[in-house]
C-alpha cells in the first residue's frame, strides 16, 4: 500500500507536466513504479507471468515517455527559435523584414501603406517620407570590409528611424533608408522640411566602432501627401533625394518647396 501512495502523487504531477519534456521523466518513473507493485504482487501470489508482464509494462512506459520527451522537446526548441529571431513581437512575416538591420523592407514597407492607410486617413492624417542615402556605401564596404560596412548601416538605420513616429514606420529598401510619419496635413510640408535638415545632419555624423571613427555622408529627399497615396510619395520623395544628392553631401531637398 505505500508503494501505491507513492505511484498516486507521481501520476497527477504528470498531468500538470504534459507536453514539457518533465513528462517524460516522470513516465520512466511512473511505469518503473508500476512495474515495482506488479512484480511484488505475482511474487507474493507466486505467478512468474505477473512479474514478467510488469516488467514489459516497465519498458513499454519508459520508452513512450521517451518519445513524448523528445517530441516535446522538439516543439520547444522550434518555438524558442521562432520567438527568438530579429522578428517583432507581433509575429511579422519574415519576408517583411530587413534581416541586417531590423527594420521593415520593401514588402513591409508596401504592407504598411495598404494595412494604416485608411485609418490615418479617416484620422483625417496626413503622412511625410523622408528618403535618405549613404554616399559611396559599395565602396565603403570594399575598403572597410563588410563587417565595418554593416556596423555603419545598422547604425544609420536607427537614426532614421528615429523620425517615425508612434504611427509611422521605418524601412531600409535596397541601398536607401526610409522614414514614414503620420502628421496634420496643415503642417505637413513645416515639419517635413524640418525633420529633413535635421535627418540630413544626423546622417552624416560620424560613427564609432571597435575604436575607430567612420566619417559617412548622404543626402535626403522629402515629400509629403495622403497616406493613400504611398507609392506616389515614395515617388517624389526619390527624385528629391536625386536633386538633393546634386547638391552635395548633408544636403536635403522637399518636393514641393521652392
Amino acid at each position: 500500500m505505500l508503494i501505491v501512495r507513492s505511484v498516486i502523487p507521481i501520476l497527477e504531477d504528470m498531468e500538470t507536466h504534459r507536453g514539457s519534456g518533465t513528462f517524460s521523466i516522470y513516465m520512466a518513473a511512473a511505469g518503473g513504479a508500476l512495474g515495482i507493485v506488479a512484480g511484488m504482487a505475482g511474487a507474493f501470489a507466486g505467478i512468474v507471468p505477473a512479474i514478467l508482464a510488469a516488467a514489459i509494462a516497465a519498458g513499454v512506459l519508459g520508452f513512450f515517455g521517451k518519445s513524448i520527451g523528445a517530441a516535446s522537446g522538439k516543439r520547444a526548441s522550434v518555438s524558442r527559435s521562432a520567438t527568438g529571431s530579429a522578428v517583432p513581437a507581433a509575429d511579422i512575416p519574415l519576408d517583411r523584414i530587413d534581416a541586417l538591420t531590423g527594420l521593415a523592407n520593401a514588402n513591409g514597407l508596401a504592407a504598411w501603406f495598404s494595412e494604416k492607410a485608411g485609418r490615418l486617413s479617416e484620422d483625417g492624417k496626413g503622412i511625410f517620407v523622408l528618403l535618405a542615402d549613404l554616399d559611396k556605401a559599395e565602396e565603403m564596404e570594399r575598403l572597410r570590409g563588410k563587417d565595418t560596412a554593416e556596423a555603419v548601416i545598422k547604425e544609420v538605420a536607427k537614426r532614421v528611424s528615429g523620425f517615425a513616429g508612434s504611427d509611422g514606420i521605418a524601412a531600409r529598401t535596397g541601398d536607401e533608408f526610409v522614414a514614414v510619419a503620420a502628421v496634420v496635413p496643415a503642417r505637413a510640408l513645416e515639419i517635413a522640411e524640418e525633420s529633413a535638415g535635421k535627418l540630413a545632419e544626423i546622417i552624416c555624423r560620424p560613427v564609432d566602432i571597435g575604436g575607430g571613427t567612420i566619417w559617412i555622408g548622404g543626402a535626403v529627399g522629402a515629400a509629403v501627401g495622403s497616406p493613400r497615396d504611398g507609392d506616389e510619395i515614395l515617388a517624389r520623395a526619390r527624385a528629391a533625394l536625386g536633386k538633393a544628392r546634386s547638391l552635395g553631401l548633408g544636403r536635403f531637398w522637399v518636393d514641393g518647396l521652392s
